[in-house]
This record gives C-alpha cells, sequence and structure tokens, in this order.
C-alpha cells in the first residue's frame, strides 16, 4: 500500500485534482503546478500555508480542491519527509511551516487568501516568521516576493532576488526571520482583524522582562538578555521556544525542550556555572523560560574574539587550564546530581565578566529516566549519535571536544556519515599540533575509553592534569606529490558526478541562475578546462559552458569580474580556446560606453574589468580590450586615500585583493607590465608603498593568536596582499617587495594550524596558491614544503579516506559547495597544483 507521505503519493493526489491542463515539475523539495496558459508576474503578494508534518496528508486533500478550482499557480512540499526537514529550524529557517506557496491572482490576493484563511481556520502549523498571518488561529500566512526572479547580485558577489518597484527602487525578496515589505505597496489584509497575524515578539514579556538585546534568532525560537523589572532591574536571560517547530516525534517539539530544561536546572540548583531557574510561562502559542545570566559570551564567541585559550597558562587568567578546570568541576557536580547534560559544546559554554565560565541550555539532558534525542555534531560521541542510553562519558567526550575548540579554534570534523570520524580527527589533529602533555594529555584521555576518560576529568578538576596521556595517538597524514595526486583524481570524479546540482538545479535555487567566477558555473569550468584529459571531462565542460552561455543569456549581469560578465566571458573564452563552440555565445562583451563601475575593487568593480579586459587582450590582440583596461586604470586613480590602519587583530578590507587596494595596485601593475606603459608604472609604485605599510602592519598583527582568521585569507588578509607585492617587485624590479611577499607568507604558515575555512577565497586552499606561486617563482623547496604541510592541515579538516576526502568541513552553504571560491572547485586546484606545479585555474592572474 503507498505510504501518504512518499513523493509518489504526494505527485499522484496532486494529478488527480489538477488534470491534464497543468505542468507539474517534481524536484527534491517542491512540487509545482502551473496551470497551462497561466502567466506569472514578475512579483506580488504570495500565500504561504503552514503546516506540521504529521497533518500534512489531511492538508493535501483539503487543500488541493480549493486551488484546482482558483486555476492559480503553486507549489508544495514534495512528500512529509521533506516538510519534515524543512520545519525542523536548521535546514532551511525561513522555510519552517511552508507546506504550499501559492501565487494567486493579484486580483484576488485579499478575496482567496481571507477565503483559505476561514476554511483552514484551526490546522495546526508552524509560525512563519518571514510572513504574516491572515487571521488569527489560521494558518494562512502572506509576503510580497519574487514569482519569476529577476537575478541580479549583492556587493559580495553572492547571487540575490531583487525586484524592482515603479520608482525603480529595489528589494532584495530573500525570506529571512523577520517580516519585510518594499515601500511602494499596501499590506492588502492590514484592516482583516489578524492582530496576531503580526508575530511581533513583544518587549515586556509577562508585564515583567524587558527585552534588552537579542542573543540569538532562530526559527526554534530567540534568545535575548533581559531586565527583569520587579527584581530591581537584574540581568536575566529570556529563551523562546516557538510552537510546532523541530517536531522530533508527535508534538515532541522545541517547547518539550525547553520544559525538560526546566526540570533539570530544578535539579541543579545551586550548582556553580549552572544558571538558576526563575520562571517559566506561556506567551501565546510559544513558551518562555527565565535564567539567571551566566555571562556575556559564549566560547565559540570569546575565542573568535579574543583568540584560542593557550596551554601552559596555569589556572589563572585566560588559559586553557583554568577553562578545563572550571567545566571540568561544573561537570563532575552535574553529573553527582544524576544529569548527564547531553549537549556540551563551544556555543552551550558561557564565559562571565571575570573570565569564569558557565555551561548552559539543559534542553536534552538526561535524569531519572528521561531524555531527549539529538545532538550537537561533532560534540557527541557516536554512541549518542546511535541514541543508546546516556552515560556521564558522553559529556567527557564533549568536553574534550570543547577543549580542543577552545585551544585551537577550530569546530569538530562532522562531515560525512561515519560517527567515529570526530574522535578520529581530533586526536590527529593533537598529535600533528600539540606536544602530548598538559591538559592536551588529559584531553586526549577525555576522547579515550571510559576508565581513562573518567580518570581525566577527576585530573582536571582538582587542577591536576599533567600526566602523559597513555593513548597511542593516530597519526596525521603525510602528503606527497603523489597523494595529491591520487587526492585530484578523486576529487575530479567527485566534482563531475556533482555537476547536476548546477545542470539540473531546480529554478527557484541559487545554483539555477549563478554563473559567476566567484560561486557559480564559470568559477567551476575554469578549474575543470585543467583536466580536460580525462575521460568525460571535456564533454561535461561543454555542458557547463552552453548551461552558462544560456543562463547569462537571460541575465542582466553588470562587468565584473567575479560576480559578473567579465568573469563569465573569461571562461567562455577558455572553452573556446580549448576547441569548444559554444552555442549561444558571441564573444566577449565590452562595457558599454555609459558604464562607470560603482566600485573601484577586484572582485565586483572597475579593477577587476580592467584585469579582465587586460586578459581579452592577450588571447585575442583586440586593441578595444587594452583601451577598456586603460580607461579602467584611470578610474581606479581616482580611489579616495586609504582610511586609519586597523585595529590590532583585524584583517584590511580597505587594503585586501578582493576589495580594497591590493586590487587597485594589481591592475596598475599588471597594465605596466603588459604595456610598459610609465604613467601605470608610477601609479603601481606609488600606491605599493602603502600597500607595503599596511602589510607590514597585518604581519605584526598575524603574531598574535587572536587576530581575526582573515588576516590570512585571500580576499581580505595577506596571502592576497602577498600576491600583489610579489607580482609589482617582479615588475617594478624591486627587492625589498619580494622580501616582504616572503614575510607575508610566513606568517601564514605560521597560522596554518588555525585555519578553519578551506576554500579559495577565505581559507586554506588561498593560502596554498600563494605558497605555490611563491615557490614557483622563488624556485624555493621552503615554501613548497609549506604547502604540503598546508594539504596535511585540509585532509585533517576533511571526512572519508585519505586520498579521496569526500567531504570538507563545510564553510558555507550547500549552493556553494562546489564553487571556486569557498568549495570543491577551489580546493581541486590547490591539489592539482602540488601534484603538477601547474598553474591556478584562474587565466587572469597568470604573469
Amino acid at each position: 500500500m503507498e505510504k501518504s507521505g512518499s513523493s509518489d503519493w504526494v505527485n499522484r493526489v496532486v494529478r488527480k485534482y489538477v488534470g491534464a491542463d497543468c505542468s507539474v515539475t517534481q524536484g527534491s523539495v517542491w512540487l509545482a503546478v502551473r496551470p497551462d496558459g497561466v502567466v506569472l508576474p514578475e512579483h506580488g503578494w504570495k500565500l504561504h500555508v503552514s503546516s506540521r508534518a504529521a497533518d500534512f496528508p489531511e492538508l493535501v486533500e483539503r487543500l488541493l480542491p480549493l486551488l484546482a478550482a482558483e486555476g492559480c499557480s503553486f507549489k508544495l512540499a514534495c512528500s512529509q519527509r521533506a516538510l519534515h526537514a524543512l520545519n525542523d529550524g536548521h535546514t532551511a529557517p525561513a522555510s519552517v511551516g511552508k507546506a504550499f506557496t501559492i501565487y494567486p491572482d493579484p486580483r484576488r490576493v485579499r478575496e482567496f487568501g481571507l477565503r483559505l484563511a476561514e476554511e483552514l481556520r484551526g490546522h495546526q502549523g508552524p509560525r512563519i516568521l518571514s510572513d504574516r498571518r491572515v487571521l488569527a488561529k489560521s494558518p494562512v500566512y502572506y509576503r510580497y516576493g519574487s514569482f519569476t526572479a529577476r537575478r541580479g547580485s549583492h556587493a559580495s558577489g553572492a547571487p540575490a532576488t531583487k525586484i524592482i518597484g515603479p520608482a525603480g527602487e529595489e528589494f532584495d525578496t530573500l525570506a529571512g526571520l523577520s517580516y519585510q515589505q518594499p515601500s511602494w505597496v499596501e499590506d492588502p489584509f492590514s484592516d482583516a482583524g489578524a492582530d496576531a497575524g503580526r508575530d511581533r515578539d513583544a518587549t515586556l514579556l509577562d508585564g515583567r522582562y524587558r527585552l534588552v538585546v537579542g542573543i540569538r534568532e532562530a526559527a526554534q525560537g530567540n534568545t535575548y538578555r533581559a531586565i527583569d523589572e520587579r527584581r530591581g532591574g537584574r540581568r536575566v536571560v529570556v529563551k523562546q521556544a516557538r510552537a510546532l517547530v523541530a517536531e522530533a516525534a508527535g508534538h515532541n517539539d522545541s517547547r518539550v525542550r525547553l520544559r525538560n530544561e526546566r526540570r533539570v536546572l530544578g535539579v541543579l540548583d545551586g550548582v556553580a556555572g549552572v544558571p538558576r531557574f526563575i520562571d517559566h510561562f506561556q506567551y501565546g502559542d510559544d513558551e518562555f523560560l527565565i535564567t539567571s545570566d551566566c555571562g556575556p559570551l559564549t566560547l565559540a564567541e570569546d575565542v573568535r574574539r579574543n583568540g584560542p585559550y593557550m596551554p601552559g597558562t596555569g589556572t589563572q587568567g585566560r588559559g586553557l587550564e583554568r577553562l578545563a578546570k572550571e567545566l571540568a568541576r561544573i561537570l563532575v557536580a552535574v553529573h553527582e546530581r544524576g544529569v548527564v547534560m547531553r549537549d556540551l559544546s563551544s556555543t552551550n559554554v558561557v564565559i562571565g565578566d571575570d573570565g569564569g565560565a558557565g555551561i548552559i541550555d539543559f534542553g536534552l539532558s538526561f535524569h531519572e529516566g528521561l531524555h531527549l534525542p539529538g545532538w550537537t555534531p561533532g560534540y557527541a560521541p557516536a554512541r549518542q549519535r546511535r541514541d543508546e542510553p546516556p552515560r556521564d562519558t558522553d559529556d567527557l567526550f564533549a568536553l574534550g571536544m570543547t577543549l580542543l575548540f577552545a585551544a585551537s579554534n577550530l569546530q569538530p570534523v562532522s562531515v560525512g556519515d561515519d560517527p567515529e570520524l570526530p574522535r578520529l580527527r581530533a586526536l590527529q589533529t593533537i598529535s600533528r599540533y600539540h606536544a602530548p602533555s598538559g591538559t592536551m594529555s588529559a584531553i586526549a584521555d577525555l576522547l579515550g575509553d571510559e576508565e581513562r576518560a573518567r580518570a581525566a576529568v577527576r585530573r582536571i578538576a582538582s587542577g591536576d592534569s599533567g600526566r602523559p596521556a597513555l593513548l597511542s595517538l593516530p597519526s596525521a597524514p603525510v602528503v606527497t606529490a603523489e597523494l595529491a595526486a591520487e587526492v585530484t583524481d578523486n576529487l575530479v570524479g567527485d566534482l563531475l558526478g556533482q555537476l547536476d546540482k548546477v545542470l539540473q538545479a531546480a529554478k527557484d535555487t541559487q545554483a539555477a541562475h549563478d554563473v559567476s567566477v566567484y560561486t557559480g558555473s564559470a568559477g567551476i569550468g575554469l578549474e575543470l578546462l585543467r583536466h580536460r584529459q580525462r575521460p568525460a571531462v571535456e564533454s561535461t565542460v561543454r555542458e557547463l559552458a552552453a548551461f552558462t552561455a544560456r543562463v547569462a543569456s537571460r541575465m542582466s549581469l553588470r562587468p565584473a569580474l567575479f560576480s559578473g560578465v567579465t568573469g563569465v566571458d573569461m571562461f567562455l573564452t577558455e572553452a573556446a580556446g580549448s576547441g569548444m563552440s559554444v552555442a549561444g555565445w558571441h564573444g566577449r562583451s565590452l562595457p558599454p560606453p555609459e558604464w562607470s563601475g560603482e566600485t573601484f575593487d577586484l572582485n565586483d568593480g572597475t579593477a577587476g574589468v580592467g584585469m579582465g579586459h587586460l586578459y581579452f587582450h592577450r588571447v585575442h590582440g583586440d586593441p578595444a580590450d587594452l583601451e577598456v583596461a586603460r580607461s579602467c586604470a584611470r578610474a581606479v586613480l581616482s580611489q579616495q586615500p586609504l582610511g586609519p590602519l586597523p585595529l590590532p587583530g583585524e584583517a584590511d578590507v580597505t587594503a585586501g585583493r578582493a576589495h580594497g587596494l591590493a586590487g587597485v595596485v594589481e591592475l596598475l601593475v599588471s597594465l605596466a607590465g603588459e604595456t610598459g606603459d610609465a604613467w601605470a608604472r608610477e601609479a603601481a609604485a606609488d600606491r605599493v608603498r602603502a600597500l607595503a605599510e599596511r602589510t607590514r602592519n597585518l604581519i605584526d598583527q598575524a603574531k598574535d593568536p587572536s587576530a581575526e582568521p582573515l588576516i590570512v585569507s585571500w580576499c581580505r588578509g595577506l596571502p592576497g596582499l602577498g600576491q600583489t607585492l610579489l607580482h609589482a617587485g617582479m615588475v617594478l624590479d624591486d627587492e625589498s617587495l619580494v622580501g616582504l611577499a616572503r614575510e607575508a607568507a610566513d606568517a601564514c604558515v605560521a597560522r596554518i594550524p588555525l585555519l578553519s575555512s578551506l576554500g579559495q577565497c577565505c581559507g586554506a586552499a588561498g593560502v596554498g596558491d600563494y605558497l605555490l606561486n611563491l615557490a614557483a617563482v622563488e624556485q624555493s623547496e621552503r615554501y613548497r614544503d609549506a604547502a604540503f604541510d598546508l594539504a596535511t592541515h585540509v585532509l585533517l579538516r576533511s571526512g572519508g579516506p585519505l586520498s579521496h576526502p569526500r567531504w570538507f568541513a563545510p564553510t558555507d552553504t550547500a549552493d556553494r559547495s562546489l564553487s571556486w571560491a569557498k568549495g570543491l572547485a577551489g580546493i581541486l586546484a590547490f591539489f592539482r597544483r602540488l601534484s603538477d606545479g601547474g598553474p591556478g585555474c584562474l587565466p587572469v592572474f597568470r604573469h
């Protein structure tokens, strides 16, 4: 018998009601229906109907006849499983509850919306945070948004869905966790009496707690700091649990976890370092828990702001030993009360004003035979992921992972489907980067067997963590050119196997419209062109080029190297130069005469366009391209002087390669090297002095462990600045600039153990690319060896066999998982260059 929750069932029921005169398109999440002859406007008021996953079959049967009679386009979750994932609050927070999305006739929005709201009154579903409710106690919501997307891009180059108002106003329609409405439209339901549907969190809860500042915004419920006005203005924390979100079984939703936390906090009353229970009440459909405030920062925030906790500093001040002792003491006391916390992590440890540590969030905790399912990936042991009965050692494992994060600023490696992987990678990281003594020894023991872990927590709590670990640590991999070649071959296969995410992407996803170098198909294609000798690569690149040309032809792409048409033309030019014919592409396009870049930068502005047309001139020799490059170079000379030096520890946005001075200097240096133009050479020499000053400042800043990670990023930090200085030193014949480029590389090498991101733009692959460039120019084994060491670090942040890393620690959205900037294509480029010494995949930077 067919299950009502299957996608086949939903498809069958839809077709039964809508008939043959509608197109039905099945995707991985949505099933879309469009009646023949219906032409959707570009944007307008859309309706959403919310539902619990358990009640979805009933809603489908009730709603489909109404939609079929109305004759409008709509989409619905393709299965109960898909809706359950949407409603979990993590997969797509802004889509929680959106069982149906309806695109009504603009003339019937109010009438049809009110009718649906009346018909479905009483049907239960989570609140849709991006929308307003039509009527109280009804699951029908509304918001203004795009019907047929007009694709543009943010300043960062990331595609965005834009709509244009009657006077040219732009409005980004991407749904968030609060309601937004264009300025030029009027709310069609403003007088419908849906005051409860405005869904605004009150600033004074229960007549007592005045909200001061938000701590965390989430679909499951927000967390705030507040003032208790009845108790002399004492500081409290307010935790909200929204109804029907993240249901685990039946009505086991966020509210049940809040109730369990209240129960456990009662048991733990008086334990130092644990929040004190103050109040618990219902407000509307949601529930709120009030506790004492244990501190202003989570451990994750504290490490991001102040850097890792250093071992060897003793139990006074901000050191790893003090943090470990305080957390161990709290856990020992918690366990003595018969509680297993079950959710210790870097976000559930708070640091007080005095530097002391506390533990928060006991919603999953075990006591007297009762606990709720769940875990934090990477911090929970494999047995907890398998939902085995809770043990105290589950918390001890999580303590080890939390302390290792505090010491390294590296979150556990939780990619892939191997529940033992986080432990293995943690022990390999300790083996690679940390001496097996002191607190690090105890951390290794916490990740060992139960007897060793219990002995370790007692030692740490007593302040005696100096005994060397008995645990034999697994060794980190040693990357050779042969291993790099094997990794490269496997990554090419993975990239080819996953390209359907781009080529067959659903129309309402970012991937279907992103043809940029930075995050889209052009960047992926440029790397695959370096592998076209492999079977199946050339045919796939042909498909990718055709896709890129087709999508670009229907979009209004502005001139830009990483986010616009300049970069798209670069990929298609390289493809054509490899003998591929690209249908629908008529060669690179010149900026229109009236064009003026909105910014001067390399990624999205004038400098990048100039670099792109220097490349086109090298390929085709067309003087028009050289004139564009010169025009761009003259334009960037009007850039305002740099602002003050950044504060200690901060990356230098104004000097960075992606959006700052280094990108401008790169254009001037490249033009001078290409043409010998004296004015370009003089301008480059003038501006490179300021760039050198900024670089020296960043090198000094990078010596501080608390410096932000982007200080060693391609986009804003030393790898990008160093690459520009290296090129400038060669063109301007200035050895001091080359020497400074070496110093920048040395600073990057020193921070390899702290690199959490892995991509080209903001992470390890971008650092590796720079090291390989420097090694090639200098003929230096030193920097090549450093690049191999960095490859070891990348493998330590991956899942799967070392020769075939199938997953990399996530750094960005799923839509970008294949990209050059932050995904697989950029990581592949680094391993390819390690194995064969070839050039980077972006031809615009091949000097």
